[in-house]
């Protein structure tokens, strides 16, 4: 297999799927905010893994009287106060240590591990290439719905990242398809291997037994997209 080919079968792991249900946006209109399948009726817990400054996305939750379990160990505490946040200073990794915890610990401390009605939500600025990948199988499949920030995509041209890489999305549409992907015009995008690859992505993803799934003929962005930085332009990754 070429090069191209092999970065080529990796991106065909993110291609968007329309689904059984509409696409909503939950959070701002800018960064922050997502477009998510609207089957969040009866979405009993939210973990939001990185959340820095802007908590929109949470807080719309948290307001619905779901409790969100957020973990972020740059910050103190959590922008916004409210009885249905849950702050943790800890950082995700792959391993469990006095500052760092694996998706599988935060489930689990979490009571989350009683219902397979989650959503996950994860902006961890690459710490995703590390942690996901020690996964077992199955444990996103607590996770009706997986939103996330996937960062350092034109790194695929590195060989050991290349496997990181295909290993993190793999794992993520073993039980997931991805339902939306909008790329973050922060950082522009790159040629690799002929290629044009974001450096920053958003997906969200619906688990499989969710829905019936067909390949999405909808532009990316779509019309409840929005710039990530409102001082320039979105980046167009397909038109119609």
């Amino acid at each position: 297999m070429s090069r191209q080919s092999e970065v080529l079968s990796i991106v065909n792991l993110i291609q968007p799927n329309n689904s059984l249900f509409k696409k909503v946006r939950v959070g701002s209109l800018g960064d922050g905010g997502y477009v998510v399948p609207d089957d969040l009726n009866g979405i009993e817990s939210v973990l939001s893994i990185g959340i820095g400054d802007e908590v929109s996305f949470d807080l719309d939750f948290a307001n619905k009287k779901i409790p969100v379990y957020q973990y972020d160990p740059t910050i103190d505490s959590s922008p916004i106060e409210h009885i249905n946040c849950y702050f943790n200073k800890i950082g995700w990794g792959p391993k469990d240590s006095e500052f760092e915890r694996t998706l599988r610990t935060m489930l689990f401390e979490n009571g989350m591990d009683q219902s397979n009605n989650n959503l996950l939500k994860f902006d961890t600025e690459g710490a995703e290439w590390e942690c996901i990948p020690n996964f077992d199988d199955g444990l996103l499949k607590y996770f009706r719905i997986v939103v996330c920030e996937l960062h350092g995509l034109t790194s695929i041209s590195n060989p050991s990242m290349m496997q990181k890489i295909r290993d993190t999305l793999r794992i993520l549409t073993t039980h997931h398809t991805v339902v939306h992907l909008h790329a973050n015009n922060c950082c522009g995008i790159s040629l690799v291997e002929g290629v044009p690859i974001p450096a920053v992505i958003e997906l969200s993803l619906l688990r499989n037994d969710r829905s019936t799934f067909s390949i999405s003929p909808d532009p990316i962005p779509g019309p409840l997209d929005f710039p990530n930085m409102a001082d320039r332009p979105d980046l167009v990754l397909k038109y119609i």
